[in-house]
């Protein structure tokens, strides 16, 4: 009886620091009785969790065109009332990932998120291992060279090196570009796993050009033939006038994570010299491969990668 009535004690009044050796044990034997209430922790840490995502969301929004955005539409992009946003941007504002413009009282990304993103390029073994093979690529080649890292349904720009001849050539790092409409993210699905080809192929393609693949059996058909050749073209379909050459960067096990393009006007990049621009594309991607551990079996590399 005691016991419980300690327990009950505890219940009422939870400020109490100091309980003896019996009440402890006495907790541990009965458990929770009428008059002690348990705290709600799952409900709490829901939310808890709800909330940071909510914080996260708002970063990824701040992250997109127009990059500056009033908290009306904050809260009317997260579906949020304006109270509750208005926390979550104080939260993030005194964390140093967001800032206020004091003129238009805008919120947009700090200094410290790129600080923070930057991290994954720092630990990157693939942006470490690419860095000078890229240097090289570059003076030989008459276009833009592109790295890209597999992110989940997208191909995630890494480093760009090269000369521009017109701007749309450039692709800032950090920039995300579907999977089926460049010739980085294709030269990556198409040495991935059936059930990420499924996956994207399960929702509608999104069309950017006319000569964007759209179907799901015309993606398969291009991997299909990528396989066979070893590389990647994306011929406008993307960006109408652009054409890419891209070949897939593998790791230790043997699985396309990344890839390696070339891009240049059409015009530049034409009929007679996009074969030897893939040789040398391919070279430099397998050199990246195996310096992050890829051991190709044959004692050529290039024909490891074609079919």
């Amino acid at each position: 009886m005691r016991n419980q009535i300690l327990i009950q004690l505890v219940g009422v009044y939870p400020q109490l620091e100091i309980l003896s050796t019996e009440t402890t044990s006495a907790i541990r034997k009965y458990g929770n009785l009428p008059g002690m209430p348990t705290p709600p922790k799952k409900t709490v840490r829901r939310e808890s969790m709800s909330s940071t995502l909510k914080c996260f969301h708002a970063l990824e929004l701040l992250a997109q065109e127009p990059y500056e955005l009033p908290l009306s539409e904050l809260a009317s992009r997260l579906e949020q009332p304006l109270a509750s946003v208005h926390r979550l941007v104080a939260t993030l504002v005194e964390a140093g990932f967001v800032e206020q413009d004091s003129a238009s009282r805008r919120y947009r990304l700090a200094g410290k998120a790129l600080w923070t993103g930057a991290g994954y390029l720092r630990n990157s073994p693939v942006y470490r291992a690419s860095f000078l093979v890229m240097q090289e690529a570059a003076r030989k080649s008459p276009g833009l060279i592109h790295l890209g890292a597999l992110h989940g349904e997208w191909v995630l720009y890494l480093h760009t090196v090269g000369s521009p001849s017109s701007l749309y050539l450039y692709a800032d790092i950090g920039e995300r570009r579907p999977l089926h409409a460049t010739g980085l993210g294709k030269a990556i699905l198409a040495w991935q796993p059936n059930e990420l080809v499924n996956h994207i192929t399960a929702n509608k393609l999104q069309r950017f050009t006319k000569y964007t693949i759209c179907s799901a059996s015309d993606l398969r058909e291009e991997l299909k033939a990528i396989r066979q050749r070893g590389y990647a073209i994306d011929n406008e379909e993307g960006v109408v006038g652009l054409r890419c050459v891209a070949a897939p960067i593998f790791n230790a096990s043997g699985v396309s994570v990344a890839a390696l393009s070339m891009s240049a006007p059409v015009q530049v990049l034409s009929n007679q010299v996009i074969e030897s621009a893939a040789a040398q594309i391919r070279e430099a991607a397998m050199k990246i491969s195996v310096q992050v551990g890829f051991r190709p079996a044959s004692s050529n590399m290039l024909s490891l990668i074609s079919g």
